[in-house]
């Protein structure tokens, strides 16, 4: 028990120094004070002219919903398609490697005839 605190203990107060001094190195090449992310806190805040609401609506709803509805788009095109094909080259599932199906998967009946 005492091994391994002293092996933690250590290892986390190394990490601690090796942030510190690495963020101290950093601030000093960029030329950045202290207060860098609260300088960019209150550029963006200046942008919208401190309406923080704004930020909210953009940042925690747009964006996320924007990236998510793209990103599975993608994929819904890929498993209907199967193209583009290096996207959908390394399923995991065996034999699941091809479109969907346009059967409905509770009667087996065709979905759409063309």
């Amino acid at each position: 028990m005492r091994r391994t605190a002293f092996i933690l203990g250590s290892g986390l107060l190394l990490f601690v120094a090796f942030w510190n001094s690495m963020t101290w190195h950093l601030q000093r090449f960029w030329g950045a004070s202290g207060y860098f992310w609260q300088a960019q806190w209150e550029r963006l805040l200046t942008t919208f002219e401190g309406k923080e609401w704004i930020l909210f609506f953009i940042g925690a709803i747009q964006l996320p919903t924007l990236f998510f509805w793209s990103f599975n788009g993608l994929l819904l095109v890929v498993d209907t398609t199967g193209k583009p094909n290096f996207i959908s080259r390394y399923r995991i599932q065996v034999g699941k490697n091809e479109p969907a199906g346009k059967t409905c998967p509770h009667n087996g009946m065709e979905v759409n005839k063309e």
